[in-house]
């Protein structure tokens, strides 16, 4: 009994101070009837907290440093792009033809250069006549010898018809005495032969004016000449050239023919539809930009692929003149894109300079540059596609240095041109 007693005075002690305690709740918790949040859990929050205020520090502080690195980068990413081409070639007029050697000869001098006109007919280059020249003059001496001994002969003739008809006035008047027949016989022979004389005279002097006119005549034919009126595109023969016959001289172009702009297309590149506008601007004119329409693409024995494009008859345009075709291409949605100063930067870390559109230098996790082969498709000016080689998105390509090497000036500014480029680029974990 005094066991249970002692036990209930106990649980009364108990159960008025469990009511008496004070308790922790404020009276927040007690009107959101929420309970108050333990030590530990407070004790967690701050912990978290300075490691947040650690790292954001830290990171400050790396931004304010700045990269340690000598370059500058930017990623390679993936995105849409525009292609805008820029492409050089060459303009030429339709109908153009090649001028031929008609003899062997050697060019002397060519009196045309490229855009001159010509006249039907007129003489495009100038041949060394010297052999022509002792043969005309022995034809000419040989003709006027000709022409001599012609002369010559009708006197002959002359005489002997004079003599022969004084012979018959004296042989009719006396009766047929005198002369005597034997001088009859000999005056009318006189005539005959002067008559012969006159017909050989006459042709010897037909074959020496025919060898005239020959000679003559292949001295015109070595002249090349123009065979339609048009403009010289090009010289194919510099004066003292040994010609054979049928050897190229000269390209001509015909007068008033329209112009086309062949440029070889770049890899990367599809079939383009025809029609397709372009502007071009041809070099040695005003420098305005003319509208070309897109006829062909064709691939050349070298296995090039070319478009051919068409422009407005313009008479100021030059034949064989270069030309810079600048086009517009569809947009390509999600591909693989590199600035085009990192394409610009990598001969510097290359061992072939040559490269400068086939490589880029990239930054690796441990610090280092290196360059790696790609292959390099259309740009909009400010990036490039990459169709290939061992690249892949949010890989750093190097644009540019911070400082020169081996300078221990205030480090430089990055390339100008890329508002994609900060000065604090972060290095690559």
């Amino acid at each position: 009994a005094s066991r249970r007693a002692a036990r209930s005075e106990t649980c009364r002690w108990q159960s008025e101070h469990a009511v008496t305690e004070p308790s922790d709740a404020s009276q927040v918790d007690v009107l959101l009837d929420a309970r108050p949040r333990s030590r530990a859990r407070r004790w967690i929050s701050i912990t978290l907290l300075l490691l947040a205020l650690g790292v954001a520090g830290s990171l400050l502080l790396r931004f304010l440093e700045g990269n340690t690195t000598p370059y500058y980068m930017a990623p390679i990413i993936r995105g849409d792009l525009r292609p805008q081409l820029s492409i050089k070639g060459r303009a030429y007029l339709v109908g153009e033809i090649t001028v031929r050697a008609p003899r062997d000869a050697l060019i002397t001098a060519v009196p045309v250069a490229p855009g001159d006109t010509v006249a039907p007919g007129q003489a495009l280059a100038v041949v060394d006549t010297s052999a022509f020249a002792q043969a005309i003059d022995a034809d000419r001496l040989a003709l006027a010898a000709a022409r001599d001994q012609l002369a010559r002969a009708f006197v002959e003739s002359r005489l002997a018809d004079a003599r022969i008809a004084r012979y018959d006035k004296v042989w009719g008047e006396s009766a047929h005495r005198v002369p005597s027949l034997d001088e009859m016989d000999t005056a009318r022979a006189a005539v005959r032969s002067a008559a012969l004389s006159v017909r050989r005279d006459r042709v010897l002097l037909a074959a020496a004016q025919r060898r005239l006119d020959d000679d003559m005549a292949n001295l015109q034919a070595t002249l090349p000449r123009a065979p339609i009126a048009g403009v010289v595109v090009r010289p194919l023969v510099a004066p003292g050239s040994q010609v054979q016959a049928g050897q190229p001289l000269l390209e001509l172009a015909p007068l008033d023919a329209p112009a086309r702009v062949i440029v070889p297309l770049p890899p990367g590149i599809e079939s383009l539809p025809a029609g397709q506008s372009a502007q071009v601007v041809i070099s040695g004119t005003d420098g305005a930009e003319r509208a070309a329409t897109l006829l062909r693409t064709t691939t050349d024995p070298a296995g090039v692929r070319q478009a051919e494009f068409a422009l407005a008859p313009d008479p100021r345009i030059p034949p064989a003149a270069a030309a810079t075709l600048k086009m517009t291409l569809p947009v390509r949605h999600h591909v693989l894109l590199a600035p085009n100063t990192a394409l610009a930067f990598a001969p510097h870390c290359s061992t072939q300079p040559e490269l400068e559109r086939s490589s880029l230098c990239l930054l690796d996790r441990d610090g280092t540059a290196r360059s790696v082969s790609i292959i390099a498709g259309p740009s909009d000016g400010h990036r490039t596609q990459i169709l290939g080689g061992p690249v892949r998105p949010g890989q750093l390509a190097i644009i540019g240095w911070r400082a020169a090497p081996g300078a221990s000036g205030p480090k430089s500014g990055p390339p100008a041109g890329d508002p994609a480029i900060a000065p604090s680029t972060p290095t690559a974990p």
